[in-house]
């Protein structure tokens, strides 16, 4: 049964989503577990044989696949994003790359048995990092906003550039070595890569903006269109050159996230799925290709590679691409800190090793085992340290429990207050200038503008936050906003205020069925909170002692008409929701409740 293609297929798609659900829950990256599992299906357990269920489709849908996703990668950037980087990006994807290929190829001909030309093959295949591997970093650090614009960038363009340098070097070593490769074919071949991808993916962006600017293309299909163009540009570009679909992908997506005026999101909501579905599959496809022997690497020879590669060539390329620049020490060490390697130089090393191996260049067989090697131990690297180097350098917070609360009323501010009061990180934002001035005259982070507009999270500082509280007084703005920055914080951390009641003949109310969770009680709107505080109500701190209980301290008090938020001793914030019926059973000493209460006017005497 096992051996069923049927089977092989359906099961790596399982679980390459399980295994990418089970990291998230974790929080640990999804590289690790995903090449892993590779092994044990592939060279361990003989489970799957990638070569014998896709045969000569390998290749190609592997190449196809990381197009997708650059694809993908293109579309999350934005040209406002990396103002007044532009240099550090340029320096970091040239010279940063020449010095990391450099050292790359030296280390590769010092310490393993590779020829000349497969260390500098090697060399050139390992400067990419890859948005496979840097978004989910990213996304679980969250480092200060400028580094992690820049590792994006970087991410994305650097991958192109890296397959540039892999299909020279490969056609060098076809040529049977350098000495007979003429320069002048090399700079042809560079040009012509870089013309053919630029053009093709610029010529299927003009035609894909038109198309939807006219509305040419239904909603419905809109994922489907993007899906489409991407493989267009891709067969295009790639037939007219090899391996420069890549960059056409990547040219394609970037055009299209920059044209203001062109609504994409179907397409990104679409491609951010096939992206996360395209990484487990082929990191579990490309592992599972290993045999045993492979597997026993020449294991100094990896190590000192990986060495070289974080602790030498990072840090230099780095160094050179900042110099002079704008950025902190602090920032210039972080970006220093990490460059983990991702699908796009397992995929090239493995399309590349096969083709060699077919021409008979010796060594072929060790470019892919060693080039996971160095993966699977910069994954590993920068995935257990990239955490702690950014929070050591105070670029990122441990637990993103920080609030960015909707609105800066009155309603929103006594919230605020009480919770900045009680060690968490807010951020109020308002489209109010009177209650933006007095949310800044109260000491609060604040931000005044349109939180639903495109380009927001480029302007809002969100350093420490995570969650959404929609607290303004228009239901259908709070759940607009739910709905904006679910997939920022998670559906999980997207909070509203509960709608005010049914008007008289509507049967129901939009703001029940979409938007974020539901907050606190359900008789507990804007407009019934507002009005508890005109009659004299407030937004409490009670802090539970070491030596108090619960029934003998404030809590247990009449006046305490709705908890609100727990802020546990070590920092956490629990919100509460209106299915939670308890919310005080889990409150322990030291721990900080915050609730609606009356105050408690003296006995008269």
């Amino acid at each position: 049964m096992l051996e069923d293609p049927i089977v092989q297929l359906s099961g790596v798609v399982v679980l390459a989503f399980s295994i990418t659900w089970l990291a998230e829950r974790a929080r640990i990256p999804v590289i690790l577990p995903l090449l892993v599992t590779g092994f044990l299906i592939g060279p361990v357990f003989g489970l799957v044989n990638p070569d014998d269920l896709l045969g000569d489709l390998l290749a190609p849908a592997v190449s196809i696949a990381v197009g997708l996703i650059l694809f993908e990668g293109g579309l999350s950037l934005r040209v406002r994003e990396m103002e007044g980087q532009q240099r550090v990006l340029w320096l970091l994807v040239t010279v940063g790359v020449l010095i990391t290929w450099a050292i790359g190829a030296i280390v590769a001909r010092t310490f393993t048995d590779l020829s000349p030309g497969m260390s500098v093959l090697t060399g050139s295949i390992l400067v990419v990092s890859g948005p496979t591997v840097i978004g989910p970093l990213l996304t679980l650090v969250r480092p200060s906003r400028s580094v992690a614009s820049i590792l994006k960038w970087e991410s994305i363009f650097i991958d192109p550039i890296g397959a540039l340098l892999a299909v020279i070097t490969f056609e060098v070593l076809l040529l049977g070595g350098a000495p007979n490769a003429p320069l002048s074919g090399v700079i042809e071949d560079m040009a012509r890569f870089t013309l053919v991808g630029i053009a093709v993916g610029a010529a299927v962006a003009y035609g894909a903006s038109t198309a939807l600017r006219r509305h040419w293309v239904p909603e419905h299909l809109q994922p489907l269109f993007g899906l489409s163009i991407a493989l267009l540009a891709f067969m295009i570009s790639d037939l007219l050159f090899a391996e420069s679909g890549l960059l056409a992908t990547t040219v394609l997506g970037f055009t299209l996230a920059n044209q203001r005026s062109l609504r994409t999101e179907h397409i990104v909501q679409f491609s951010e799925v096939v992206r996360v579905l395209l990484i487990g599959v082929l990191f579990l496809i490309l592992s599972a290709r290993l045999t045993t022997e492979q597997l026993r690497i020449d294991l100094p020879g990896a190590i000192a590679l990986i060495l070289a590669l974080v602790l030498v060539a990072r840090p230099l390329a780095v160094a050179a691409s900042t110099w002079r620049s704008k950025l902190t020490w602090q920032e210039r060490t972080l970006l220093g800190g990490v460059a983990p390697r991702g699908i796009v130089a397992a995929s090239v090393a493995s399309v590349f090793a096969l083709e060699l191996q077919h021409e008979g260049i010796a060594g072929a067989e060790e470019l892919t085992p060693l080039v996971f090697a160095v993966i699977v131990g910069t994954v590993a690297i920068y995935g257990v340290g990239m955490g702690p180097l950014a929070r050591a350098l105070g670029l990122a917070e441990k637990h993103q429990e920080g609030v960015l609360i909707l609105g800066a009323g009155r309603v929103e501010r006594s919230v605020a207050d009480a919770l900045a009061e009680s060690g968490v990180a807010v951020v109020l934002a308002t489209t109010n200038r009177q209650d933006h001035y007095e949310a800044r005259m109260a000491g609060r982070r604040a931000f005044y503008g349109n939180v639903l507009a495109r380009d927001v999270d480029l302007d809002l500082d969100l350093a420490g936050i995570g969650r959404l509280l929609a607290l303004t007084p228009n239901d259908d703005v709070n759940t607009l906003a739910s709905t904006r920055f679910a997939p920022t914080f998670g559906g999980a951390e997207t909070f509203q205020l509960a709608p005010r009641r049914k008007y008289s003949g509507i049967d129901s109310d939009p703001a029940t069925e979409f938007g974020g969770r539901q907050l606190f009680s359900p008789e507990w709107n804007y407009q019934s909170i507002e009005e508890f505080l005109d009659r004299g109500g407030e937004v409490r701190r009670i802090r539970v002692g070491a030596d108090s209980t619960i029934a003998d301290s404030q809590l247990s008090s009449p006046s305490i008409m709705a908890v609100l938020f727990v802020v546990k001793s070590t920092g956490r914030v629990q919100v509460i929701v209106d299915s939670n019926t308890e919310p005080l059973r889990d409150v322990d000493p030291g721990d900080t409740v915050i609730a609606l209460a009356e105050i408690e006017l003296p006995t008269a005497t």
